[in-house]
C-alpha cells in the first residue's frame, strides 16, 4: 500500500474515478441519521462536481426491481449512462463494477454510498486490501450517526 503525503495526498480529477452506490428510494426508508432530502441533495451535488471536473462516474444500484431506480436527480446529471444493477451487496464483488472502474485507467477511487455500514464499508475495505488509493466522501453517506462515524474513523 502506498501512502501519500503533502501535495500528493490531494485528490486529482485526472487520476480519480467516482463510484456512487445505491442512491435508491428504498434505501432511504429507514434512514435516521440524516435528513433524507439533504442526503439526496449532497449526493446530487457530488455527481455534478464530478461531471464538471471530468471525473468518470460509475453509477450502481442493488436489485433495482426491489429498491427502485437511482434518484433521478443523480441520473439526470449523466443522461444515457447505464446504471450497473448488482445482485451482490458488496459493490466490489461485482465484476462489472470493478471492470468499469479499471477501464477508466484512474488510480484514485472515490466512493460515496447511501449507507456507511454496507454500501461504503465493504467495498472500501476490499478495494484498500487490493491496493487502491481510496477516499470516502462522508458528507454523502448515512447510517451511523456522524459522531459515531468520526470516532470509528479515528480508531
Amino acid at each position: 500500500m502506498t501512502f501519500r503525503n503533502g501535495l500528493d495526498s490531494l485528490l486529482r480529477p485526472e487520476d480519480s474515478v467516482l463510484v456512487l452506490i445505491d442512491h435508491q428510494p428504498y434505501q432511504l426508508a429507514n434512514l435516521n441519521s440524516h435528513d433524507p432530502q439533504a442526503v439526496v441533495n449532497a449526493s446530487t451535488a457530488l455527481a455534478k462536481s464530478a461531471k464538471v471536473f471530468g471525473v468518470p462516474t460509475i453509477l450502481t444500484s442493488v436489485i433495482a426491481a426491489r429498491g427502485g431506480l437511482l434518484f433521478p436527480q443523480i441520473t439526470d446529471v449523466f443522461p444515457g449512462q447505464d446504471v450497473i444493477d448488482r445482485t451482490f451487496i458488496n459493490t466490489w464483488e461485482d465484476k462489472k463494477v470493478v471492470d468499469a472502474v479499471k477501464a477508466t485507467g484512474r488510480k484514485q477511487l472515490i466512493i460515496a454510498g447511501l449507507w456507511t455500514e454496507i454500501c461504503v464499508a465493504m467495498p472500501v475495505i476490499q478495494a484498500l486490501g487490493e491496493g487502491w488509493d481510496t477516499t470516502v466522501i462522508t458528507e454523502r453517506v448515512a447510517g451511523f450517526p456522524s459522531r459515531r462515524t468520526r470516532s470509528l474513523s479515528s480508531a
